[in-house]
């Protein structure tokens, strides 16, 4: 029975075979590239889109029975492939869109098996341990199974399913109270076929890079960028708005948008870098200049002409910087009231020490006096003393008197016979490397300056046309009456609010074609390394490698992580990936009572912060393996976290590396950080710390709590002589809680050897501890150390979902389903190279994702 069709997209007019269960097409019009998958329910067949963002096709039901149907449905397969073949040729031949978007879903010819697999296989079982609670009767967290009628109908609720797969395979769902219970084989048949259909994708032949929203630096990597690009010592954008997190890291480009606030501080912020970093009137700068009113007087009187009057020996001062060793010139501006048979005389002294005197030539009659001289660099006393007083009250002419020193003011100059203008601040020289004069004219310094600085700036080489406008820029400001280097200074604040600076852009030769996949160019693949490992711009090296269209080499790539890991600058991998994997920013915003833990307080809080971050980078800069991340046998202390731990034999303040003993603490999941930042201001709670452990360690994050349920301390008021544990036990009673609550509140139990602020303890009030539990799958456990070695024994799934973080970092995006081929290679890797920390990101950093990108419209859902 053939269905006419109008595709919403072209306006095209087909036909498909209603018996084409399970069959993928396109529409038939060669331009077009709409794709849809022909799905079957008992009542009818209708057109399921596989882009479902994208304009729809007709896919009302078109009724057909039953009697129809199921008698010729197995006569179609191979007319299913014909159409599917048809439709994924385009004019040249090459494989579209769509064909490698029937890689992700189960071959044509295996479409009968995998629908009577649902059919015969998971349904029963559904029906069997779920529907009770997920059922027609009752629908617990909103789930009703018996509305997935067929395998179509799964996928389209991925995420639903992803979520279910993870309680199925870790035993939480059917909960342990459920009076029926799958076995082992029908548990492990279920989750096999889960696995197959949500996540298998046919790797040869889907590959799809994806595409990473153009990004806006965030406030850590503006700050760094700043400091690598200008050399300034503040954090311009320590005032900036916080950046929005999606996926876990506050680095991913869909979240990171541009308020207007947002860029009026940018604005405000290139201001000020650029009035940092260049002195705009470099003449200005090197005549520091002392009126009377800012000398130091000594026994001398100020007077209301402007001068400082010394009636006796002595002196005035000023305090003077010499920013080099070199020539200066001293000047002072001074008169004298004659007297006696001698002119007045003043000594120039430097700390002290004789310079040079002068005779005061004239009766009150002001002149500059100076001299020129070599003084090592520092910041020194000048002064002008007068040293040849003389007073006769009895001479018959009143001007002969008293002979006095009047000064106006001092002044230094220099250095003079500067080369290299090397007075000037590093900043300074490092940007305005060229001035006008002799053949260069005041455009051909502006290039200059510009093709270097606005090409690192925009991490590419600058274009003509960007080069002419910032040329443009100073000629303007010159003609508005600024210095040469005001005018670099006004340039320069354009280069910082350009949006080539602010974000992070990669070009696409066809942006709006999904199908044009391509490897970025050797400086975005730069960008993309040292945003991933340093949070800033790429250095010289990678420029260079850059510019020699070298980088892309797996050599290279490979040189230039190790060596980005071992620099310094990787502290930044340490502090933005790792602090946010750990959820250490959630440490600032601890809280715990003081009443009930009076030791804890702001440098036990940094201490706590300070062991995690050594611990991680020694992961990183040893090259250790990434389980060190679960059991490492060692830990970083001084006396104050020492104390804490209850180890002894720690002094001082600097932390050490210490190896750890007693078989109570190992790797990070022992650490007082996150013990306390999963805990409460007055108690530990076990979920939290089991919700945690889910997330960041076995990537199976439960669901939010159902609306509507009681909170543990209402259950907690209606039972206080109860123990946390008991408490717990009651809380799990009501169904809808235990699904997720059988497999966190195990794993918290497992740390209740630690209080909420991560101390040892055997005792929680008049109750004992007790750490044991047993996990879905009957592992069992008697304390923190017990567990942590069962975790480990899950290195795949912690593989996996630190590749699948760190790969999420390094993208700036989600991962999408696609993705799961790069996830498989590296983890892949990861396992035959002792899960070496290099080797994770060596990997990343060779994987499609990271290497390539493609258009932007219609992404495979």
């Amino acid at each position: 029975m053939l269905i006419p069709v109008v595709c919403h997209s072209c306006g095209f007019d087909f036909q498909v075979d209603a018996q084409f269960a399970g069959a993928q097409g396109r529409c038939p019009r060669p331009e077009c590239s709409e794709t849809f998958l022909v799905t079957a329910a008992i009542e009818g067949t209708e057109l399921q889109l596989l882009q479902p963002d994208r304009p729809r096709l007709s896919a009302a039901k078109f009724g057909l029975p039953k009697r129809v149907y199921l008698p010729v449905a197995a006569l179609l397969a191979s007319l299913a492939l014909l159409i599917v073949v048809a439709a994924s040729v385009g004019e040249d031949g090459r494989e579209s869109r769509a064909a490698e978007d029937a890689s992700a879903q189960p071959a044509i010819a295996d479409q009968k098996s995998t629908k009577d697999l649902f059919r015969k296989q998971i349904q029963p079982f559904l029906r069997k341990y779920c529907f009770k609670c997920h059922g027609p009767q009752e629908q617990a967290e909103g789930l009703e199974f018996h509305k997935f009628t067929d395998v179509a109908s799964v996928l389209k609720a991925r995420k639903t399913w992803e979520k279910v797969l993870g309680k199925i395979k870790f035993g939480v769902m059917p909960p342990e109270e459920h009076d029926r219970q799958p076995t082992n084989q029908e548990r492990q048949r279920v989750v096999q076929w889960l696995e197959e259909k949500l996540y298998h994708v046919d790797c040869s032949k889907l590959r799809d890079p994806g595409r990473v929203t153009i990004r806006r630096l965030n406030r850590v990597e503006y700050n760094n960028t700043i400091r690598n690009l200008v050399g300034v010592d503040f954090e311009p954008g320590k005032g900036f708005p916080s950046d929005d997190v999606g996926y876990g890291f506050d680095n991913i480009g869909d979240v990171l948008s541009l308020p207007p606030l947002l860029m009026e501080k940018y604005l405000d912020a290139a201001e000020k870098i650029a009035e940092a970093a260049i002195i705009g009137d470099v003449e200005a700068r090197r005549n520091q200049h002392f009126e009377d009113k800012n000398l130091d007087a000594g026994n001398g009187r100020r007077r209301d002409t402007g001068f400082v009057q010394l009636s006796t020996n002595g002196e005035v001062s000023a305090r003077a910087k010499f920013p080099l060793d070199g020539q200066y010139v001293l000047r002072v501006r001074a008169a004298a009231d004659q007297a006696g048979d001698e002119p007045a005389k003043m000594e120039f002294r430097i700390d002290g020490k004789q310079v040079q005197v002068f005779e005061i030539e004239g009766h009150r009659q002001p002149k500059i006096y100076e001299a020129t001289i070599k003084i090592e660099k520092g910041s020194r006393t000048f002064s002008a003393a007068f040293i040849n007083d003389y007073y006769n009250p009895k001479a018959e002419n009143p001007r002969d008197r008293d002979r006095n020193l009047v000064v106006s003011f001092l002044e230094v100059k220099g250095p003079i016979y500067v080369e290299g203008e090397q007075d000037l601040p590093e900043t300074h020289r490092r940007i305005v490397i060229c001035r006008p004069g002799g053949d260069k004219s005041v455009r051909d310094c502006a290039v200059a300056i510009f093709r270097n600085f606005a090409s690192r700036a925009f991490r590419r080489p600058a274009t003509g046309e960007e080069l002419a406008r910032l040329a443009d820029l100073v000629e303007s400001a010159l003609k508005q009456g600024d210095t040469f280097e005001q005018a670099v200074q006004v340039a320069l604040q354009a280069v910082l609010v350009s949006p080539h600076f602010l974000f992070r852009v990669e070009n696409d030769p066809q942006p709006h074609d999904p199908e044009a996949k391509h490897r970025i160019v050797d400086y975005e693949l730069a960008s993309r390394l040292s945003y991933f490992l340093w949070s800033s711009m790429p250095d010289d090296e990678l420029f260079q490698l850059a510019e020699q269209r070298k980088l892309h080499r797996t050599d290279v790539l490979e040189q230039q992580v190790r060596r980005m890991l071992k620099d310094a600058k990787s502290g930044a991998l340490v502090e933005n990936f790792g602090g946010q994997w750990l959820n250490l920013r959630n440490l600032d915003n601890a809280a715990p009572d003081p009443k009930i833990f009076p030791t804890f307080n702001d440098k036990l809080r940094a201490d706590m912060r300070r062991e995690t971050k050594l611990f991680v980078e020694a992961v990183i800069r040893e090259d250790r393996s990434i389980l060190d991340f679960l059991d490492g046998d060692f830990t970083f202390l001084n006396a104050r976290l020492a104390e804490h731990y209850g180890q002894p034999g720690i002094e001082g303040e600097e932390f050490r590396k210490v190896p750890l003993v007693g078989g109570r603490r190992a790797g990070v999941l022992t650490q007082a950080s996150i013990l306390t930042i999963t805990s409460e201001p007055t108690r530990t709670k076990p979920v939290k710390r089991g919700k945690w452990v889910l997330e960041n360690i076995l990537g199976t994050p439960p669901p939010p709590p159902p609306p509507n349920v009681s909170e543990l301390e209402e259950t907690a008021q209606a039972n206080p002589d109860s123990s946390l544990r008991k408490q717990l036990e009651l809380h799990r009673k009501n169904p809808v809680c235990a699904s997720c609550h059988n497999l966190m509140d195990p794993i918290g139990f497992g740390f209740e050897n630690f209080d909420a602020i991560g101390r040892w303890r055997d005792q929680d009030g008049k109750f004992p501890i007790d750490a044991s539990g047993e996990l879905p799958g009957g592992a069992k456990f008697n304390s923190p150390i017990d567990l942590v070695r069962i975790l480990k024994q899950r290195k795949s799934d912690f593989s996996r979902c630190l590749t699948e973080k760190l790969l999420t970092f390094a993208l700036g995006r989600g991962l999408e389903f696609y993705d799961k081929c790069a996830v498989d290679r590296i983890v892949s890797a990861l396992s035959s190279n002792e899960s070496r920390f290099s080797t994770l990101v060596i990997e990343i950093v060779r994987s499609e994702p990271f290497l390539m990108r493609r258009g932007d419209e219609g992404d495979v859902e």
